[in-house]
């Protein structure tokens, strides 16, 4: 029979502390999208998660705004010059509603999304070209989008992010792609 050691025993004890106190079903907690997001419950800071943001090679200069009045039939709205495209299905919205998305300047690759506070019927399609970015394919951590809810929650200097919700996504290497949905909208931001 192997000894325990009491060291890895304590860790444990106080780990399982530490998650119970940030348990996913705490009016604090950050909304997680998906049972394997739940790991993601030890990083919690204040009730915010941080994590570092995916930044440009080449920060952006300024704001990139656009709009589009898109309605029940769906339609989609695109950022060419930061790789950004959004696609909303149809059913997403009932009536004729002004879209709009911000590619926000500076080095991380952030977005303001328009409305702010509207819910989706369905799941709006976010699609973030690689090529522009830093993003390697041998990044050991998986890419996520995170909800922030204040700019102020952006960290510029530090590239990284403290998020409300953090979002599972697909990343396509051989494409450079990560895609992920979008339930609200707010503010955005493509993290490891």
């Amino acid at each position: 029979m192997k000894p325990i050691n009491p060291w890895r025993s304590l860790l444990a004890f106080v780990a399982s502390l530490g998650l119970a106190a940030c348990a996913t079903d705490s009016p604090t907690a950050p909304k997680l999208a998906g049972e394997a997001d739940k790991a993601l419950v030890s990083e919690l800071v204040g009730g915010l998660v941080s994590k570092d943001a995916l930044t440009w090679k080449n920060p952006l200069a300024e704001d990139i705004k656009v709009s589009a009045v898109i309605g029940k039939e769906g339609g989609s709205l695109s950022i060419p010059a930061a790789g950004f495209y959004l696609t909303i299905p149809e059913g997403a919205v009932q009536e004729p509603t002004d879209f709009t998305v911000t590619a926000l300047k500076g080095k991380l690759v952030a977005y303001e999304f328009g409305p702010h506070g509207i819910t989706f019927k369905k799941g709006l399609q976010a699609r973030q070209d690689l090529g522009p970015t830093d993003w390697r394919l041998l990044q050991l951590r998986p890419l996520v989008a995170g909800y922030f809810s204040d700019e102020a929650h952006l960290d510029y200097s530090a590239k990284t992010a403290l998020l409300s919700e953090v979002i599972t996504g697909v990343t396509t290497p051989l494409t450079k792609q990560f895609k992920f949905s979008i339930e609200h909208f707010s503010g955005y931001v493509v993290a490891w």
